[in-house]
């Protein structure tokens, strides 16, 4: 039984080791991307609510 949980460690060892490898080159505090960028968000307008149209009575 002990073996086998080794055998079971080892293999989990040597997949997450594999799965890290990738990930070399990727810096964690690189520049994030921005969901919003260009003239979406530079000189933009008052920002200006509207309600739905339609009633919705009976």
């Amino acid at each position: 039984m002990s073996d086998d949980n080794e055998d079971l460690k080892a293999k989990m060892r040597e997949a997450l080791d594999r799965k890290n490898a990738g990930r070399r080159g990727v810096t964690k505090d690189g520049p994030l991307k921005e969901k919003a960028h260009g003239s979406e968000v530079v000189g933009a307008g008052p920002q200006m609510h509207r309600r739905k149209a339609g009633g919705g009575g009976a």
